[in-house]
């Protein structure tokens, strides 16, 4: 995908107008539309803009394959999704469920993580793994879903 495309998908999943879009950036409309029909690529300055506005990143906008977390697989999309280093900044390898202020959630073998992550894949505990709130702040946030005192790993 490239840039122009990320916008207007971007654009188009948020149900923003052109307008209303090029308001939350401080553009004009008429700059929205020939960044979306890629006439023009926003300034750097715009991408960083646009990606904190909307919480996706720059290499979305630009249309770079997206991260994943090299623990559990899962798509680092936005900023957000990213777990933290010791020092309080985002951590380029992992998500924010399995890595927090620098060390893993979880005290898993490679062996427990494949098996925890096929379980979830084929649906045999669908019902029993507690659902996971947004990672905002780098903190997990469990939501239990019937099944008393499980961890999200549970095995």
């Amino acid at each position: 995908m490239d840039t122009s495309n990320a916008i207007l998908e971007l654009r188009k999943w948020k149900g923003l107008s052109q307008e209303d879009f090029a308001q939350r950036l401080s553009v004009t409309r008429q700059a929205v539309s020939r960044w979306e029909t890629g006439e023009t690529v926003p300034t750097t300055d715009n991408l960083k803009l646009i990606a904190e506005t909307f919480d996706v990143t720059v290499d979305y906008l630009l249309g770079l394959p997206s991260a994943f977390c090299q623990s559990c697989g899962m798509i680092l999309s936005k900023d957000t999704d990213r777990g933290s280093e010791a020092d309080g900044s985002p951590s380029q390898d992992y998500c924010c469920y399995c890595y927090q202020h620098g060390a893993f959630t979880e005290d898993l073998s490679v062996d427990e993580m494949i098996e925890h992550n096929l379980r979830n894949l084929d649906g045999t505990k669908a019902s029993h793994t507690p659902s996971l709130a947004v990672c905002q702040g780098g903190d997990r946030g469990l939501q239990d879903q019937g099944a008393a005192s499980l961890s999200w790993f549970s095995i």
